[in-house]
């Protein structure tokens, strides 16, 4: 009897995943020029090599077309993808008689790990990979790559996850940042919210500081701070350099809104885990 179609299939990899098994792996980045929609255009640096990558179709049947491409130009489009890209390492090995593949990821998206086996379609997860393999993720869903360089993560949107600014300027050469108070107006925090669709996490984050706070700026690239709210949920947080405090904003008569020195702030913040995070991001932050 045939076993049906075999593809390669990812799941999330679990806990107890033998991670010392892991040989050297291989190093790999992806800049995407285009993440939304069918069409993807993407650059990829792997073990020395440059390349262009189009997808065209968001399922497994989905078109693959590598082109080449000179250094020079290489270089000068990789700047484009800058909030775009995800860095993993690629590892080989075998469990339970089966070939597998590991993609462990780097920086704001570890310590996600994901494998990848080839399996008949619509068969069950064999008895020697449960232990391993956790939920089935579709390549084409919200662990794509695509959608994990666009949302910097799997967008959760049951708002478990959140992405906030921490607005920043520096007076007479002192850091100072901006918060406001919470919906209640009991706490002092930074502007926040939770995570949209069809919004990366720094456009999230620009949109509640101009909603929340009434600031305009840009985000500061290369920094950002990831901590545990003390009411559970996770908060990616990204330094926003201001370039306007707007007198009139769309929150300002639900939130009270103040500009302090960083350790005047730090004293303020009404939450530990946001505390610790403003406390490491500010050490970081430059005029």
């Amino acid at each position: 009897m045939s076993r049906g179609l075999v593809v390669e299939r990812r799941f999330l990899l679990r806990g107890k995943f033998p991670a010392r098994r892991l040989l050297a792996g291989v190093d790999i980045e992806i800049g995407y020029l285009s993440a939304r929609g069918s069409r993807e255009v993407a650059l990829v640096k792997e073990d020395g090599r440059r390349r262009m990558v189009v997808r065209e179709g968001r399922s497994r049947q989905s078109k693959e077309t590598e082109m080449p491409i000179g250094a020079a130009a290489f270089q000068a489009l990789w700047e484009e993808t800058a909030g775009l890209r995800v860095h993993k390492t690629r590892y080989r090995l075998t469990l339970g008689g089966f070939p597998v593949v590991v993609d462990e990821y780097r920086g704001a998206l570890g310590p996600l790990k994901i494998g990848m086996v080839m399996l008949p379609v619509r068969e069950a997860l064999p008895e020697a990979l449960k232990p391993y393999f956790g939920r089935e993720v579709d390549g084409a869903g919200e662990y794509s790559e695509s959608q994990l360089a666009l949302h910097g993560g799997a967008p959760t949107l049951d708002g478990s996850i959140q992405a906030g600014a921490l607005p920043f300027l520096f007076k007479d050469g002192i850091l100072h940042v901006v918060l406001v108070t919470s919906s209640s107006g009991q706490k002092w925090l930074v502007p926040k919210g939770r995570l949209e669709r069809s919004m990366t996490r720094e456009e999230v984050a620009l949109m509640e500081a101009a909603e929340e706070a009434g600031v305009v700026g840009v985000i500061e690239p290369g920094v950002a701070g990831r901590c545990v709210l003390e009411d559970g949920r996770e908060l990616r947080l990204f330094p926003l350099r201001v370039a306007t405090l707007l007198p009139v904003w769309p929150e300002r008569l639900q939130r009270r809104r103040v500009v302090l020195p960083i350790y005047r702030a730090l004293l303020r913040i009404g939450d530990p885990g946001l505390e610790r995070c403003v406390r490491e991001l500010s050490r970081k932050l430059t005029p």
